[in-house]
């Protein structure tokens, strides 16, 4: 049943070519305020399918595959990068003619989201964001702890091989280890479809260059954060073992203003493991 709701989750979206010519899914759906969601790694939108059709009844909700996941373009080999995919957000929002959002960001996108805070604060930014909603994610980068397999990845050579062996079961081990509860077979199923779509799976190793990135970057992303005049509200999954309750508190000693949801039992995807609460702290935020 998840496999076929993620394929109509797919069957919804609809294409954008990005300025450097790949394809990009993306889906928009329901009217009001403007909500764009962007997920992390190694998922993809579908993690917010919950969300997004709760929050649909009175928002515009509008959510993105980064390139080289669920049904955007996954060039192999490729230098993935933070920057490009803050670019393919400007470019979506210019495609669909936003000019202001409530950006709702986890894991990989968090820091995206970050990226696009700071362009913010230099002006170069291509839309207004009013809002942040933040879930798990290395928000502060001297807190967060990899896993032992983001680690390896990252290695030159050992990475690709350990991304040429991954397989269905591998993938659903590793997630429900930062899970507060396993997934459902039907759960796994639809999250695996949109991550081995055109060989996704095998592209682990290029993605998570996006750490290297964040070792070099992170001050000025925390610096741009902590400056940033707008509504921040965390939600957070405590009993995340990569960016739970020992990433929370470092979080809001660099956001004293923001507005905390704590969410017990809940480990790194609270927008599918406590779908109700994560759409109504965003209504609360918007």
């Amino acid at each position: 049943m998840s496999r076929r709701r993620a394929q109509d989750w797919m069957d919804e979206n609809e294409t954008l070519i990005s300025r450097r010519g790949h394809r990009i899914a993306y889906r928009r759906r329901g009217r009001g305020p403007t909500v764009l969601m962007l997920h992390g790694f190694p998922t993809w939108s579908y993690d917010y399918a919950d969300v997004a059709h709760d929050l649909a009844r009175d928002h515009d909700v509008v959510t993105v595959d980064f390139l080289g996941y669920g049904a955007s373009d996954k060039p192999n080999p490729y230098g993935y990068t933070v920057f490009e995919s803050a670019d393919v957000v400007e470019d979506l929002a210019a495609h669909l003619g936003l000019d202001s959002v409530t950006l709702v960001v986890h894991d990989y996108g968090g820091i995206v989201g970050q990226e696009l805070i700071d362009r913010t604060l230099r002006g170069a930014a291509g839309f207004a964001i009013d809002r942040l909603v933040a879930m798990n994610f290395g928000i502060v980068y001297s807190a967060y702890r990899p896993t032992r397999l983001q680690r390896l990845l990252a290695l030159p050579v050992l990475g690709g091989l350990i991304s040429s062996r991954v397989t269905a079961s591998r993938m659903r081990s590793g997630l429900d280890a930062v899970r507060g509860s396993a997934l459902t077979d039907d759960e796994f199923d639809g999250l695996w479809h949109g991550i081995s779509r055109a060989g996704g799976h095998r592209l682990a190793h290029l993605q998570i260059g996006y750490n290297a990135e964040r070792a070099r970057h992170h001050r000025r992303w925390e610096a741009a954060l902590s400056s940033w005049p707008g509504p921040v509200q965390l939600v957070w999954g405590l009993d995340d073992p990569v960016s739970g309750r020992h990433v929370l508190q470092p979080a809001i000693n660099l956001l004293p203003d923001a507005a905390v949801v704590r969410l017990p039992g809940v480990g790194h995807f609270p927008q599918s493991e406590a779908p109700q609460a994560v759409a109504a702290a965003i209504r609360g935020a918007t």
